[in-house]
Order: C-alpha cells, then sequence, then structure tokens
C-alpha cells in the first residue's frame, strides 16, 4: 500500500501560525531598545498570513509633546553648535519621542542619547547620578553591564512636572570636555519653561 504524501501547501497554515508563535521578544531579550519589538519572521515577510490579529490596546506612558521634544532639541543644537552631538527625549519609559541628529553628526549619537535618557527613567535620576551610584554600588554596575540598553554616563536628564517624571532629554557627543549635560540643560531649560506656562503637559 503506497502512502500518501500530503502536499507542502496543506502544511503552510500550520508552519505560519507556528511562525507566530516563534517570533522573539526581542526587547525581553535584552537586544533591543526600549519599545522596539524587534524583527517580526527574522525580516521576512510570510508567504502565507496567519490568522487576522487583533487590534492592540493602545498604551502611551506620560510624555511630552512632540513640538517641545522639538523645540528642546533644536535649543541644545543652537546652543552648542561646536559639537557635533546628537540628542533623545524619550516618554516616561525610556522610548524615544525624538532622536535628533543635526547636520555635520555622526548618527550613533542618537542612539547613544536614547541609551543615556533610558538608563535616567529606569533609575530616577539624571544619568550622571547613575554614573556615580556605578563607581559606589557593585549591584548597580552589574545592573547596567546585564543590559546593552543602560548606559551609565552623563548626559541625560529627568523630565519632571507636577512630582510626575515625562521622560528624559539626552545629548551624546559634546566632545572634547564631557559637556553632554550642559548641553542637554539648554534643551531643558525650553521644556521647564514651556511645562510651567501650560502646568505639565503629558500625552
Amino acid at each position: 500500500m503506497q502512502t500518501k504524501t500530503p502536499k507542502v501547501s496543506a502544511w503552510l497554515p500550520w508552519l505560519a501560525a507556528a511562525a507566530l508563535v516563534a517570533v522573539p521578544d526581542a526587547h525581553a531579550a535584552g537586544t533591543a531598545l526600549p519599545g522596539d519589538r524587534g524583527r517580526p519572521f527574522d525580516g521576512i515577510f510570510p508567504v502565507v498570513a496567519g490568522p487576522p490579529r487583533p487590534r492592540e490596546a493602545l498604551h502611551l506612558a506620560p510624555a511630552i509633546p512632540l513640538e517641545l521634544a522639538v523645540k528642546a532639541a533644536r535649543a541644545v543644537s543652537e546652543a552648542c553648535p561646536q559639537y557635533p552631538l546628537g540628542v533623545a527625549v524619550t516618554d516616561a519609559e525610556g522610548v524615544a519621542k525624538l532622536i535628533y541628529v543635526p547636520d555635520r553628526s555622526e548618527s550613533w549619537h542618537g542612539y547613544s542619547a536614547v541609551r543615556k535618557a533610558y538608563t535616567a527613567v529606569t533609575f530616577g535620576a539624571d544619568s550622571s547620578a547613575v554614573m556615580q551610584r556605578t563607581r559606589q554600588e557593585p549591584e548597580v554596575a552589574a545592573r547596567v553591564k546585564s543590559d546593552p540598553n543602560l548606559q551609565a554616563f552623563s548626559g541625560a536628564l529627568l523630565i519632571r512636572s507636577g512630582g510626575k517624571v515625562l521622560g528624559a532629554i539626552a545629548v551624546s557627543g559634546a566632545e572634547p570636555g564631557g559637556h553632554d549635560e550642559e548641553c542637554a540643560r539648554a534643551g531643558m531649560a525650553v521644556i521647564s519653561k514651556e511645562l510651567t506656562a501650560n502646568a505639565g503637559i503629558s500625552r
């Protein structure tokens, strides 16, 4: 008796479902920046789509408006034009709201700034304070080393309003001399003035 081999097409829906299950959570694995879900299906769109995905509930952490983030980033660039820097503004969970890389700056400074801002909101303190803690507290240093998205360098300032954290603004690349935090304060001045005038803004 001859065994009948199933057609490949019969297996495709099952394979598609298996692929959905196998998609890694890059952020959970600590390999992606905050808010980045990684590459589904290893970057290759499946031949046969799985079942329709339900619309996910919208999750938005507290943050300053995009318009204000842009104003702050421009203020940094204008205050520190001599440096090839990058600026990042994140929400209260460290997810990038804005990455701003002026002309004649290297783009990697934008990613570095995101990591500094993420570090600030993760520890609830400016990144310079976290940097000091890594020198005094071995457990803090170990935590930073274990997470590739944490970067305990100076340059990130927490954004607060009414006792509530709304995110952070960070600068990378204000070298030589280590002026990242100094330049970030130019952006924070714009944010603080706007938040004071509007009694706190969040999304």
